[in-house]
């Protein structure tokens, strides 16, 4: 089963291409109508490909960069006395605003995943977006404010959604007011179920990442939308890149021995059955069917060993809450010390290991060693968009203002599932730390492999500046 914040996707009639709006089922011409058909070119063009981004691998998803211009309306506060076209220049205002412009954002989650057209290839905008706010106008006969902005950014979709090497164009929707959108969902006054939902994750605050309005029974009509449509244009992969391999071993802290801390999230609790705990023991028992030698095995701990030659890998693993101030300060020594940190667990929607969660509630600096190369690896829901640029940030100075040259992540593009989680985590390091070498697209590729039929989209990020040799 996926992890929670996904869900099953049905496939829908339409393009399993580019984002197009031909086949709805629901509401189907007056959601189409948003999209006129002679509609001019989208200002951005596939010229910007290059221009933010770095090169990355992903074996079934690719990066692109994607802007547009899109407006959200903002019901104007009685106590604001000033004129509409100003409110902008006010700092309260602009606060205000700034945070439902974000809340309208975040929609695209469930648009990308949810949505006709992106249903058979989803994807997920960055955690770093850039957004300029544009103006405001008053609606006529309305107490609303129209606020335009320009949105840019880079975003990760399954590398089918393109086709061919070129951009894409892309029609998606986005709440007009984000504020009222969820009650919209509901077909009368006295409903006590939102019929624009999932059935089961059916609350306000989940709203933004399942919301559907081709969902059937949905009340949501093309006047309660902004329609998008823009070009997706994909930027270069890496090629034959490598984890510096010579830096995990020898010059790590650790002289021959390469620590690996090995975190997993319960799903619900510790009792049998609990999908977080099976990942646990599954993984446990992969990786000692790959080599490994268990010299630790307690139910919430366990610790392994494996050799060739001189050097030494350990692997410490342990079953956690990932909602507690235990974890929050085994995570913050993990990442402080060890070469290799692996998380696998729910991602909380970016809460766990956010870096201020993790320094507020283990009471610790979360000052990563900016001269130790280490690998981050984050298996859960969206954790391209939460968890990527947060720790990358974390490791930048003078001599990498990037923060890439000592660290590499693999994230996840949509929802990860916990019935191959301890697959995916066995493949990933059976490949980096049993002395084989192979390069981060081969990684990568088994890892993709070892997801079967429930690709998560997983990438890695930073190895744009990594060796072109083991």
């Amino acid at each position: 089963m996926k992890r929670l914040f996904f869900v099953l996707i049905i496939s829908v009639a339409g393009s399993a291409g580019a984002a197009g709006f031909g086949g709805l089922a629901v509401k189907a011409s007056t959601l189409k109508d948003l999209f006129p058909a002679d509609s001019p070119p989208v200002p951005y063009a596939q010229a910007a490909a290059a221009e933010k981004g770095d090169r990355w691998y992903g074996s079934d998803s690719r990066q692109a960069r994607m802007r547009f211009d899109a407006y959200m309306l903002y019901r104007v506060p009685a106590a604001y006395t000033g004129p509409v076209s100003q409110i902008l220049s006010d700092p309260r205002q602009r606060a205000r605003i700034d945070e439902l412009v974000a809340l309208q954002l975040q929609h695209m989650y469930g648009a990308f995943t949810m949505h006709p057209g992106f249903v058979e290839n989803p994807g997920i905008p960055s955690g770093d977006y850039k957004v300029t706010l544009l103006g405001s106008e008053k609606v006529p006969n309305e107490p609303y404010a129209r606020i335009s902005y320009s949105y840019d950014d880079t975003v990760v979709f399954a590398s089918g959604l393109f086709g061919g090497s070129g951009s894409v164009r892309v029609n998606f929707v986005l709440p007009k007011d984000p504020v009222t959108i969820y009650r919209r969902g509901f077909p009368s006054p006295s409903s006590r179920k939102n019929l624009c939902t999932d059935e089961h994750y059916n609350s306000e605050g989940d709203f933004w990442y399942f919301w559907n309005p081709y969902q059937a029974g949905c009340p949501i009509d093309g006047s309660d939308l902004v329609a998008v449509r823009t070009d997706l244009a994909p930027l270069p992969v890496t090629r034959n890149t490598y984890p510096e391999y010579a830096k995990l071993y020898g010059d790590n802290g650790g002289g021959e021995t390469l620590q690996v801390t090995y975190l997993v999230g319960v799903d619900e609790s510790f009792q049998n059955g609990d999908l977080g705990r099976k990942t646990f023991r599954d993984a446990f028992a992969g990786l000692k069917a790959a080599g490994f030698q268990a010299t630790v095995d307690e139910p919430r701990r366990k610790r392994l060993s494996f050799r060739f030659g001189a050097k030494r890998t350990s692997v410490e693993m342990l079953l956690m809450d990932p909602d507690s101030a235990e974890f929050a300060r085994e995570a913050v020594r993990a990442m402080r010390t060890s070469d290799i940190f692996l998380y696998d667990g729910h991602s909380g929607l970016g809460g766990y290991l956010d870096p201020e969660r993790l320094v507020a509630d283990s009471g610790q600096s979360l000052a990563l060693p900016r001269d130790k190369y280490q690998i981050f690896v984050f298996q859960g829901c969206s954790t391209y968009a939460y968890y990527n640029s947060a720790f990358f940030s974390l490791k930048r100075s003078g001599q990498d203002p990037k923060g890439t040259k000592n660290l590499d992540i693999m994230t996840t593009g949509i929802g990860a599932a916990f019935d191959v989680g301890a697959a995916v985590d066995v493949a990933f390091l059976r490949s980096v730390t049993m002395g084989e070498r192979p390069s981060w697209q081969t990684i990568m590729d088994r890892v993709r492999k070892a997801e079967g039929d429930n690709s998560a989209l997983s990438h890695i990020n930073g190895d744009e500046d990594n060796p072109r040799n083991p």
